[in-house]
């Protein structure tokens, strides 16, 4: 072979090289894939309590991103722009990066939805997925008076179909309450515990724990700061069958405090949900409760319960709507109310 050939051989050769390098860059960009998803509803609410009046509201408007970035490693992010007294506010709600260590077990870091119960972990921001308008005021959110941590802020490893029996568990060590995005208000972190079972397709049961310290100056619900750190126990479960034709959860939590002087106290919190479903209607129903102790070191709210009718018309995966007629009952008079909403995904 000539000089001449060699070299034409090398340019070649280069040039196929180079060639290959360009044509993977592409390929390489698009390993990382990001899905931006998004949700938003408007609500119609009428009320015969005092000084109630009728008219329409614009919920969460509600941004959903999730990205693989790499091999085994994943992001999801959640932000909401809702208003609060005056004007918009924007809420970053989970912010979220994950590694796959094995098919069945992940390793999550970030701000998580607390893995208490099954509402808080199915149904997020976006009301298109819950099935009826609101939460349910034991899983509300923090901003809404809830009185459980559905937001937590840590290191959580979540395994999942272990066993014939597809058991599943996530720990969660994070962020107590009081914390902010920043750190927490003391050197003590709460630990969540769940464990579950996916029985069949549409049968899932489960149990759950936490434990946290919150300290002394924390902002307790519905008064002042804690004049005294007061240890807090949440222990409960559930059982959620979410079949073709009936639809069923239901849920329990008994959230304790113990204060360092003074007596411990222990409230209970549960609700139950039932729906049937023909073709695109859904006629369902829902009980709420929530008994506080008096006195409670954290909790300064009165119990509630409360019922719901309604129905729900899914008119797309991407578009439903939904009409209730509900009841509330505090320490009051109870208090009615129709409600109506069209919840979107996009």
């Amino acid at each position: 072979m000539t000089v001449h050939s060699r070299r034409t051989m090398r340019a070649l050769g280069l040039a196929v090289a180079i060639l290959s390098i360009v044509a993977a860059r592409p390929r390489a960009a698009r390993a990382q894939e990001t899905t931006i998803r998004g949700f938003a509803n408007v609500t119609y609410a009428a009320s015969d309590s005092t000084g109630g009046r009728s008219g329409f509201g614009l919920g969460q408007y509600d941004l959903f991103i999730t990205s693989r970035l790499a091999p085994r490693w994943t992001f999801l992010g959640e932000t909401v722009f809702e208003f609060d007294e005056t004007d918009f506010a924007v809420d970053v709600e989970r912010v979220v990066v994950g590694y796959e260590a094995t098919a069945r077990l992940k390793l999550w870091g970030g701000k998580h939805h607390n893995p208490l119960g099954y509402w808080n972990t199915a149904f997020h921001h976006g009301a298109l997925m819950q099935p009826t308008i609101e939460r349910p005021p034991l899983v509300a959110f923090e901003d809404d008076g809830g009185v459980l941590p559905v937001h937590a802020l840590g290191l959580m490893a979540s395994g999942r179909d272990f066993t014939p029996a597809h058991l599943g568990f996530d720990l969660l060590v994070g962020n107590g309450i009081g914390s902010t995005p920043e750190g927490d208000n003391n050197t003590g972190k709460s630990v969540t515990v769940a464990l579950s079972s996916q029985v069949t397709s549409a049968l899932q049961v489960g149990v759950n724990g936490y434990v946290d310290r919150l300290a002394a100056g924390t902002p307790a619900l519905g008064g002042d700061p804690l004049a005294q750190p007061v240890s807090q126990r949440i222990v409960g479960g559930y059982v959620a069958y979410l079949g073709p034709r009936a639809e069923l959860i239901s849920e329990y939590q008994r959230i304790s405090h113990d204060p360092a002087a003074g007596p411990a106290t222990s409230n209970d919190g549960f609700f139950a949900y039932g729906g049937w479903r023909v073709r695109e209607w859904v006629a369902y129903a829902r009980y709420d409760a929530f008994t506080a102790a008096a006195p409670d070191p954290y909790y300064r709210v009165p119990s509630t319960h409360g019922v719901l009718v309604g129905t729900r018309y899914d008119f797309a995966s991407t578009a439903t709507g939904k009409l209730e007629l509900r009841q509330r009952k505090g320490t009051g008079d109870a208090v009615h109310e129709l409600a109506a909403q069209i919840a979107i995904g996009f």
